[in-house]
């Protein structure tokens, strides 16, 4: 049986750059950190000779862990990736008005577009972390 969601994890190009979005402009709280760099690990996660850096925070309740891979070197995932591809991920973060935030945000971070308002009335609106990875923030 399936219980509760734990965590969300997001690989991330420089752990400080994240840090400096997910923690310092999205007000995420900083949890813990690990690393890594032992066969227990590679085997873990499926990839050989890792060494991996690990930050948790919290999201009102939604665990994030962001992971920065020094060794091995992998792609980029988001390479000319689109919502509509079949893989392509993102996460939800709810907040009192996507409005406010879009004005507060819209200057430092990439939004696919302004925010939108949907037939039931939830307003969502798309934007991008420093690797590309797509955040939805909703207010419903």
């Amino acid at each position: 049986m399936i219980g509760s969601s734990h965590h969300y994890g997001v690989t991330v190009s420089d752990m400080d750059e994240a840090l400096g979005f997910y923690r310092d402009t999205l007000g995420m709280e900083e949890m813990d950190s690990l690393s890594f760099a032992s066969e227990e690990f590679s085997k873990f996660v499926g990839v050989e000779d890792v060494d991996v850096d690990l930050v948790f925070l919290d999201a009102n309740g939604c665990a994030v862990e962001l992971l920065e891979y020094h060794n091995p070197p992998g792609g980029d995932a988001n390479e000319g990736v689109s919502n509509n591809d079949v893989g392509a991920a993102h996460f939800c973060l709810e907040v009192d008005d996507v409005d406010a935030v879009y004005e507060d945000l819209s200057d430092e971070i990439e939004f696919v577009n302004p925010p939108q308002t949907l037939s039931n009335g939830a307003e969502v609106a798309y934007m991008y972390d420093p690797d590309h990875n797509i955040i939805e923030l909703i207010s419903e």
